[in-house]
């Protein structure tokens, strides 16, 4: 090899050293750059949560306060009571305004709105027809965020039973 091409083969490593070295410094700031994006985003999404909250809790103070001047009221039961009805439609009423929507429970169970917590036995309605609700489900933006709790009825299990015993 001569002298030139040893030159110019040196002078190319140095130059690709210095890139490299270049390259290097890129990739640690890009690093640091993405590492600041990824905190100021969860920054950014913890402030939206805590605004979030702040707003709806801002609306249900009102409805707080109701409730003090309700219990406020001594032992005037039917004032009382109306006075917790009128209370429990505002407060639905704000939940409402939020998105909320309380499940309707039609005749038939829908597994994916309904939780199903007892199955009772009979043949005077049809299978699967939701007998009684338990306990309300309710939607936030079209998702359920809590199950309507109902109870359901199934096909009477005694004629099993009786051909099981019969066969005994």
């Amino acid at each position: 090899m001569s002298e030139k091409e040893r030159k110019n083969l040196s002078q190319e490593c140095e130059e690709l050293k210095e890139k490299y070295r270049e390259l290097e410094e890129y990739a640690k700031r890009l690093k640091a750059e993405y590492e600041n994006y990824r905190e100021e985003v969860a920054q950014e999404k913890r402030e939206l949560i805590r605004n979030a909250n702040e707003y709806l809790i801002s609306k249900l103070i009102p409805i707080l306060d109701d409730f003090e001047r309700a219990l406020n009221q001594g032992e005037h039961r039917k004032s009382f009571y109306e006075g917790v009805k009128l209370i429990y439609k505002k407060l639905l009423n704000t939940l409402e305004k939020e998105g909320l929507v309380k499940i309707q429970v039609g005749k038939t169970f829908d597994p994916f709105e309904h939780e199903a917590v007892e199955r009772v036995e009979t043949d005077d309605v049809e299978e699967y027809t939701v007998l009684e609700v338990v306990e309300n489900g309710y939607k936030f933006h079209g998702k359920v965020l809590k199950p309507a709790k109902v109870k359901v009825a199934v096909k009477p299990r005694k004629k099993e039973e009786e051909s099981s015993s019969k066969k005994e």
